[in-house]
C-alpha cells in the first residue's frame, strides 16, 4: 500500500513539472556581448502561442486534481489509518499492515484496542499472538482481554503446549479459561499429571476444577498408597455424583491411618451420598464410643433380684453405616442379653462372686452385632446391687393366700352349719337346748383360741390381736356367754 501511494505522488510530481515546462518557452534578446540575432518564424510563433493557451488548462486542471488527491490523501490518512498507533506499534516491533487497520475501519473493530492487546502480549513475550486472530474472534464476541491475560499467565507459568486459538475456542465454549488455567497451574506445582483438554471436559461436566485438584493433593500428600489409589478418575466420578470431594477424602485418609480394614473408598463415597456427614459417620470406627446402660433388672433361679450397669464400647462397621441398626438398638440388645444371664444363674452370689463372666457372655453373644452399624469391642461391669428376694415374697404371698382360701372355705362351711341349723330346726331334728349347748361350745373355743392367739386354723395370730376382724368373734363369745349365764340362772 505504501509502494502505490509513492507510485501516485511521484507520478503527479511529474506530471505538474511537464506541464509547466510545456508551459514555458525562453526568447533570447540580444546580448550586448554577443552580435548574434535568432531568428523566430512566424508560424512557430503562433504554434507556440496555441500551445501556450492550451497548456494553461491542463496545468489548470492537473493543480486542481493534485489538491484534490492530496486532501484525499490526508483523510485517507486521519480517518481510516491511526497513524500514532500505527507508530505506536512500529516502535514495539510489532508489525501491522494498513491493509489490516483499513479492514478494522471497515468492520468496526476497534483498531486502539486491538493494537495495544497486541503490544501488551508482544511486550510480555507472547509473541505468537496475530491480528488476524484477534479480529477473528472479536467478532465472535470473545473477550480478548481475558484470554489474551490468560495466555501471558499461562506462558510465564510455563504452561506448555496452549494455544490462542485453543483458548479462544474453550472461551466459546462457556469455559473459564482463568479457572482451567489456574487449575493446571496448580497441578504442575503439585506434580498431578492432567492437561488443559482434561481439564476443560471436567469444567464442561459440572465440575470444579479448582477443588479437584486441591482434593488429588491432599490424597497425594497422604502417602503413596492412597496416592495410588485415589486417581483423577475415581474423584471425578464421585464429584461428578454429587459428593463432597474434601470430605471424603479426608475420612478415607483418616480410615486408613487408624488401619481400619475391610472397606474401600467407595465405602467411604456411598456413605457421603446418602446424605451423611462422612467425617463425622466414621469417627465412632476410629475413636469407639463408650455408652452406659441404665440399670438392669433380672432375677436369678435362688429368687433373688439383682441391678447391674455395664460399659458397652462400641466401635462403628464402614461397611454397614448404611442401613446398619443404630447405636439404641445395639444397646438395647446389651440389656436384653444381660437379664437373660443374670435369668440364667443358679444363684445371686454366683453373679457377685465373678460378674465379668456375665459380662463376657453378653460381649461374645453374636445376635446383639447382626446387620449391626456397631461391633461390640467390651462389655465391663459398672454397678451392680442387689435387690428384693423375690423368692421368699411370692412365697409368703402363696401362704397369705392359702390362709384367705382357707378362711373363705370355713366361712362357707360355717354357712352350710347354719342352713343345717335352720333346717333341723324346721324339721324338729334339734331342739332350743340342744342348739344352745353348741353356741356354748363354740363361744367357749373361740375364747380359748383369743387367749392361745391362733386362729381356727392352729396358726399364731401375733400380729393381729385386737384386730377388726376378730373383734366381732369376742363379741360373739361375750354375747354367747351372757345368754348361757342367763340359761343357767333360768335352769
Amino acid at each position: 500500500m505504501k509502494r502505490y501511494l509513492l507510485y501516485i505522488v511521484i507520478m503527479l510530481t511529474i506530471l505538474v513539472f511537464s506541464s509547466c515546462d510545456e508551459g514555458t518557452r525562453e526568447v533570447y534578446a540580444p546580448d550586448a556581448n554577443t552580435t548574434e540575432m535568432v531568428e523566430i518564424n512566424d508560424s512557430l510563433i503562433d504554434a507556440d502561442s496555441d500551445a501556450d493557451g492550451v497548456s494553461f488548462w491542463d496545468g489548470f486542471l492537473i493543480l486542481v486534481v493534485t489538491l484534490g488527491l492530496a486532501g484525499l490523501i490526508v483523510w485517507f490518512f486521519i480517518a481510516m489509518v491511526p497513524i500514532k498507533l500505527w507508530f505506536n506499534a512500529k516502535l514495539s516491533k510489532v508489525n501491522i499492515s494498513w491493509l489490516l487497520l483499513i479492514k478494522m475501519r471497515w468492520q468496526n473493530i476497534p483498531q486502539a484496542k486491538l493494537i495495544n492487546l497486541m503490544v501488551t502480549a508482544y511486550n510480555a513475550g507472547l509473541r505468537t499472538l496475530s491480528l488476524p486472530e484477534l479480529m477473528k474472534y472479536y467478532l465472535a464476541k470473545v473477550d480478548l482481554d481475558v484470554v489474551v491475560a490468560t495466555m501471558i499467565r499461562a506462558m510465564a507459568a510455563n504452561v506448555k503446549d496452549i494455544k490462542f486459538d485453543d483458548m479462544a475456542q474453550l472461551y466459546l465454549r462457556k469455559v473459564d479459561v482463568g479457572a482451567i488455567v489456574h487449575a493446571q497451574i496448580n497441578a504442575m506445582n503439585a506434580q498431578i499429571k492432567t492437561s488443559i483438554p482434561e481439564l476443560s471436559e471436567f469444567y464442561l461436566a459440572g465440575g470444579n476444577v479448582g477443588d479437584l485438584i486441591k482434593a488429588k493433593n491432599i490424597a497425594d500428600n497422604a502417602g503413596d498408597d492412597i496416592k495410588a489409589e485415589l486417581d483423577l478418575g475415581r474423584l471425578k466420578k464421585h464429584y461428578l455424583a454429587g459428593g463432597n470431594l474434601k470430605k471424603t477424602i479426608e475420612a478415607y485418609i483418616s480410615a486408613k491411618k487408624a488401619k481400619l480394614t475391610g472397606f474401600e473408598f467407595e465405602d467411604i463415597c456411598k456413605i457421603d451420598l446418602a446424605g451423611m456427614d462422612v467425617v463425622e459417620a466414621i469417627k465412632p470406627a476410629i475413636n469407639p464410643i463408650v455408652v452406659e446402660t441404665d440399670g438392669v433388672r433380672g432375677v436369678a433361679r435362688d429368687g433373688v433380684e439383682l441391678t447391674m450397669k455395664v460399659k458397652v464400647t462400641l466401635r462403628s462397621q464402614i461397611k454397614n453405616i448404611i442401613g446398619g441398626v443404630s447405636a439404641d438398638t445395639v444397646l438395647a440388645r446389651v440389656n436384653e442379653a444381660l437379664a437373660t444371664q443374670i435369668g440364667l444363674a443358679q444363684s445371686h452370689t454366683e453373679i457377685l462372686q465373678n460378674p465379668y463372666l456375665v459380662a463376657d457372655k453378653v460381649e461374645n453373644s453374636a445376635a446383639i452385632s447382626e446387620s449391626s452399624a456397631y461391633e461390640i469391642r467390651s462389655v465391663d461391669v459398672s454397678d451392680i446391687k442387689i435387690g428384693n428376694d423375690v423368692g421368699a415374697s411370692l412365697k409368703v404371698a402363696r401362704a397369705k393366700a392359702q390362709v384367705e382360701a382357707a378362711k373363705a372355705e370355713l366361712l362357707l362351711a360355717e354357712e352350710k352349719v347354719q342352713k343345717a341349723m335352720a333346717s333341723a330346726f324346721l324339721d324338729g331334728n334339734i331342739s332350743v337346748q340342744e342348739y344352745t349347748d353348741i353356741k356354748n361350745k363354740q363361744a367357749d373355743t373361740l375364747m380359748r383360741q383369743s387367749l392361745a392367739n391362733v386362729d381356727v386354723t392352729g396358726h399364731h395370730l401375733s400380729s393381729h390381736i385386737g384386730s377388726p376382724d376378730e373383734s366381732p368373734h369376742v363379741q360373739e363369745t361375750d354375747v354367747v356367754v351372757e345368754k348361757n349365764d342367763d340359761d343357767s340362772k333360768k335352769d
